[in-house]
């Protein structure tokens, strides 16, 4: 009964009542079957009693999120907030601008930067060697790992996964950049050994894959060295070029935990205790103060784009590299026709783009943008939904322009969204970003709208959020050419 208060209820005792059981075969071929029912009973009380000591924990709390940023529950996708739970089984998504911090139950740290997808797809974390396991999954995206105490004391219960390699650990802090055909990995300190997916190196497994793996220390971040695995190529392959590397990929948040080592350890030994320390942001940072003399949207004297007439109807070309889905959350409801946001992601499809209802993106984005020049769309496709407290209404995207100024690296647009008897209108200006992203500028725009230009520069795709008295407008606008 002391044990029972202390709360046993371990896979090593269970294997050890296994064990007994296995030692007694006297006992258990009596003529009586009561004992062994007896122990049956314990056994599967002891079970249960895992199930629900392992089912409690949580894997991680969120420290900080910036943009937008979701995660993927039983219950469906939710946005983030400071100071949610995560569990094993869960996914956390980001958009263009989103970023998540959680600290891990161990003391290691996982930051998410934008226009990824992690999945916590083992957590088993109780303080003991023998069982503690941690295995992450990187869908897309850009995430930095920093190893905790399942990863320090015992490595070959840790791994992080993508598409196409598996990462383990010697005691690191890394950072990853994947999408379904290729995958790369940059070491702040530590080591890591990278080996590709393949019938040598499996990836429901942990720890390294030491055959044809290649182990990379850590180097200044100014070497721009990182390991790459690709489809195709089962020899993973040493790069340096710092213009390709995985923080040139995504840039960490500014404040992204600075990982140290304490005076006085090496990184080659092998502690109980982790010795690296991250050095978290008590609060998330504040957002700028606004400007006392620019009134926000919607007051008096907001100077918003000029009001342009009513765009009459003309033939749009549909494009055909962008494309576009709801979250699965979200359903079909309204539209049998419209892809979830997992059958894109089965597709190859990158989530670039998202909202709460949507998410998009262009097959190939512009990101070698021209000084010079203009391009105007006018809208061709897309779809809307309106939330509010007596339900969903799906909207049809009416007219819209989208005109990019490439001398001043700034853009504005107005779309409509019809449905519910009422017609949805938003506006917005804002500027293109070095990584080919549109985003609204608060004090130009009633609404908040993201955004990319396909390579050609004869396709767009924005995502759009304004709120009315009646609800929240989420929609979503593919944008063509005469």
């Amino acid at each position: 009964m002391a044990n029972a208060k202390r709360g046993i209820g371990t896979t090593t005792t269970v294997s050890k009542i296994y064990s007994l059981i296995r030692k007694r075969n006297s006992y258990l071929t009596m003529s009586s079957p009561l004992p062994v029912a007896r122990l049956g009973a314990l056994c599967l009380a002891l079970t249960g009693s895992v199930s629900a000591h392992a089912a409690a924990p949580a894997a991680g709390e969120v420290v900080l999120v910036a943009g937008p940023a979701f995660v993927q529950t039983e219950a469906g996708r939710t946005p983030l907030a400071r100071g949610a739970a995560l569990k094993a089984g869960q996914t956390l998504f980001t958009g263009e601008g989103g970023f998540v911090h959680v600290r891990m139950a161990d003391g290691g740290m996982v930051a998410v930067r934008p226009l990824s997808e992690f999945h916590i797809d083992v957590f088993d974390y109780q303080g003991d060697v023998a069982t503690d396991r941690v295995r992450y999954q990187l869908r897309e995206g850009v995430a930095r790992s920093v190893t905790g105490g399942v990863g320090e004391v015992n490595k070959d219960a840790f791994r992080l996964n993508t598409p196409v390699a598996a990462v383990g650990v010697r005691g690191t802090d890394f950072v990853v950049a994947t999408d379904n055909a290729r995958s790369r990995v940059a070491v702040n300190s530590g080591a890591v050994v990278v080996a590709a997916l393949g019938s040598g190196c499996a990836a429901d497994a942990f720890g390294a894959c030491t055959s044809g793996g290649l182990l990379l220390g850590a180097a200044p971040s100014a070497d721009g060295r990182y390991v790459e695995v690709a489809v195709g190529n089962p020899s993973p392959r040493l790069v340096q070029d710092p213009a390709t590397s995985p923080d040139s990929t995504a840039v960490p948040h500014p404040q992204e935990p600075v990982a140290s080592v304490r005076a006085g350890t090496s990184e080659s030994v092998n502690r109980s205790k982790p010795d690296t320390v991250l050095e978290l942001p008590a609060t998330p940072a504040p957002a700028p103060a606004p400007d006392p003399a620019a009134p926000s949207p919607g007051q008096p004297g907001v100077s918003l784009p000029p009001v342009q007439p009513e765009i009459p109807p003309v033939a749009v070309t549909m494009p055909t590299d962008a494309y576009w889905g709801r979250w699965d959350a979200i359903g079909k409801a309204g539209n049998d026709e419209v892809l979830l946001a997992s059958q894109l992601r089965a597709a190859g499809k990158a989530a670039q783009l998202a909202n709460t209802v949507y998410v998009a993106g262009l097959e190939s984005r512009a990101t070698d943008l021209p000084r010079t020049g203009r391009a105007d769309f006018l809208a061709a496709g897309g779809e809307g939904m309106l939330i509010s407290p007596t339900g969903n209404t799906t909207l049809a995207v009416g007219a819209g322009t989208l005109s990019v100024d490439f001398n001043q690296r700034s853009f504005d647009t107005r779309s409509s969204f019809e449905g519910n008897g009422a017609t949805y209108a938003t506006s917005a200006s804002g500027v293109i970003n070095e990584r080919g992203f549109l985003h609204s500028d608060p004090a130009r725009s009633d609404s908040l709208v993201t955004g990319a230009i396909g390579k050609n520069l004869d396709s767009a795709v924005t995502t759009v959020q304004r709120t009315f008295e009646d609800g929240q407008l989420h929609g979503v606008v593919i944008w063509g050419q005469r």
